[in-house]
């Protein structure tokens, strides 16, 4: 009968294996709160893990630290019939404080557990004590992953009615509860039947889509400090008091930095020497001390030690530029939510730290964790991003400024002279600007080996024999020069020569027309790419077909290709515009066949025939 049982779940997963690879059937999270210092945190977690490809989801891991003590743990794996073929206990958990960071003062308590057979039912429950760190509660978020079905989620959360707490929620469209229980107020949240959320090309990211909800007190205890987070006013104030007094630079260093830059004219002269100084003296280490890590290293210690994470370090530049009267502020942000909750101030929604610097004529915006980066470059990881500047007077919600779509640029001129046998001789130039510059950094850092081998990625010329490669930055743009050797750029079919047209772009991604579309089409950041590539035709050779010209203006982006022949020469000219932002999912089809023919203008080929 246990078999049958097994053999007939075996069955109706698999007709959903193709759609989905887990199914969280249930997911709790109850927590008890008596003080604004004290909380008990009880978890459960209950997974059918339909196929290999939901097996990370076996996975257990949970955060703890002196503060976050994991006081109970229990597991269990049944099989698809409901046996129990693994019951396991808090002893074999292992404990690992790797972590890429210096110095935290956390740990974890992993299980890197793999499934025998699918599916199969796991289920963890766990409870944590948390002590003196309570600025904000877990967060409800039971779907972490596409191709994951909720059928059962909840959360409880018992506090004293002193303790005056905050929620909000994204995508989400069950109301929290509020109810009073004695002296205590009890918020609860449940939802059920979430189907999987698929993924789609050209969609927003994941965490963008997923439901969430986010619960924290309006005034807390952490690490011994007190602080608000009403607001964000109030957040910036406290966040202030952990950088108050962290300014503090030796005699000789201060006279060093007068030295450096007094002979200077403008401040942005100043600015650009100390972030050059900061560059040449420092190295960026993540560290996860003091206050939880919220509070940054003192910027004589940063100085002294010579290393400090984004917090030390950009504290450490606004310290520098103090003492030359140059005024900057703190700012937290983060690298992976462009958008922060204006109505709902958290720690948690920043990852990160930079230093904005308001000068007269421009307002400079420093990743002190990367000095190497132009200054005042506005990274992807940050560029229009919501961030709170902190002052004395508290914070300030800002968003950062993006680079204009034209603006991030990628320009290649390419001249392909052929042989009669359709080999070529091929010289790349190539300019890349702003945010595509960005994916040609880690070019600087390579060996000659490896920047070929990279070229031989970026291009696409067959059989590819680099005889020369360089590459140089200025500012935010990047200028590559190539020679390359092809001894079969050309397929030479009888008395006619294929002639590839494009060797620098090839294949973006088309979505499926036939795909039921649930989101937007999303697209992060936009670009211009402009080629113009010349071929030379072979002696003996003449032209017997070229492509059409092709010209496509559409909301999300335009397109134009052009030909045109000099004697012997074949000039081409592409400009791709592709425009950030969001578009509804209803021009798909638009959107796809302009793909398409992009793609078919990148692919076409010149055809040359051997005249008599």
């Amino acid at each position: 009968m246990r078999k049958v049982l097994f053999l007939m779940m075996a069955f109706l997963c698999s007709l959903v294996v193709k759609a989905q690879k887990a199914i969280v059937e249930e997911s709790s999270i109850d927590i008890v709160c008596d003080a604004p210092d004290h909380a008990i945190q009880h978890f459960k977690e209950v997974t059918t893990i339909l196929n290999e490809h939901g097996a990370g989801h076996a996975v257990f891991v949970c955060s703890c630290s002196k503060y976050d003590k994991l006081t109970s743990f229990k597991g269990q794996v049944t099989d698809g019939s409901g046996r129990v073929i693994k019951k396991i206990k808090e002893s074999e958990l292992k404990k690992t404080e790797y972590s890429p960071y210096l110095a935290v003062d956390a740990h974890k308590m992993y299980l890197d557990y793999t499934p025998p057979v699918y599916p199969v039912t796991i289920t963890y429950e766990w409870t944590i004590e948390s002590r003196d760190n309570l600025i904000e509660f877990p967060c409800f978020c039971p779907q972490t992953d596409y191709d994951v079905s909720i059928k059962n989620a909840s959360y409880s959360l018992k506090a004293p009615k002193s303790m005056a707490i905050r929620h909000a929620m994204q995508n989400i469209n069950t109301q929290v509860s509020v109810d009073d229980n004695g002296n205590n107020t009890v918020i609860t949240l449940h939802v059920k039947d979430l189907p999987p959320l698929k993924q789609e090309p050209y969609s927003r990211p994941l965490h963008e889509r997923l439901p969430m909800a986010w619960f924290a007190p309006t005034d807390f205890v952490y690490y011994g400090t007190k602080g608000s987070l009403h607001d964000w006013t109030d957040y910036g104030k406290w966040e202030y008091s952990l950088i108050q007094d962290r300014d503090q630079l030796t005699d000789a260093e201060r006279q060093e930095l007068h030295q450096l830059t007094d002979g200077l004219k403008t401040d942005r002269e100043k600015v650009e020497a100390i972030y050059r100084r900061l560059e040449k003296t420092t190295r960026y280490v993540a560290i996860l001390l003091g206050i939880g890590g919220q509070q940054p290293a003192p910027a004589s210690s940063v100085s002294k030690s010579g290393f400090g994470d984004c917090k030390g370090l950009s504290n450490y530049m606004r310290a520098m530029l103090k003492e030359v009267g140059i005024h900057s502020n703190y700012t937290t942000i983060s690298t992976t939510n462009r958008h922060l909750l204006k109505d709902f101030a958290s720690v948690g929604q920043m990852n990160h730290v930079i230093l904005q610097v308001p000068l007269k004529q421009d307002t400079l915006w420093l990743e002190c964790t990367n000095p190497q980066l132009p200054m005042g470059y506005v990274h992807d990881q940050i560029a229009g991003h919501d961030a709170i500047e902190i002052s004395k007077e508290g914070g300030r919600f800002v968003q950062l400024p993006v680079y204009a779509d034209s603006t991030n640029l990628m320009h290649s001129i390419v001249s392909i002279c052929l042989s009669e046998q359709g080999a070529a001789e091929v010289k790349l130039s190539q300019e890349v600007l702003n945010h595509q510059y960005e994916h040609y950094i880690p070019l600087l850092k390579m060996d000659e080996n490896e920047r070929k081998k990279t070229l031989q990625q970026i291009i696409h010329v067959p059989q590819a024999d680099i005889k020369q490669f360089d590459v140089h930055e200025d500012g935010a743009k990047i200028a590559l020069n190539a020679e390359i050797a092809s001894q079969k750029y050309a397929t030479q079919t009888g008395q006619r020569l294929f002639v590839p047209i494009c060797p620098v772009h090839r294949n973006y991604t088309i979505p499926n027309a036939n795909a039921e579309r649930t989101e937007d089409i999303w697209l992060g950041m936009g670009f211009l790419d402009l080629d113009d590539i010349t071929i030379t035709i072979p002696e003996g050779y003449k032209i017997e077909a070229l492509p059409k010209n092709v010209f496509i203006t559409q909301p999300f982006a335009s397109f134009f290709f052009m030909i045109l022949i000099d004697g012997r020469d074949i000039h081409i000219k592409n400009r791709l515009l592709m425009k950030s932002g969001s578009y509804s999912k209803s021009q798909l089809p638009q959107f796809i066949d302009f793909i398409r023919a992009v793609n078919g203008a990148y692919n076409q080929k010149v055809v040359l025939k051997k005249t008599e």
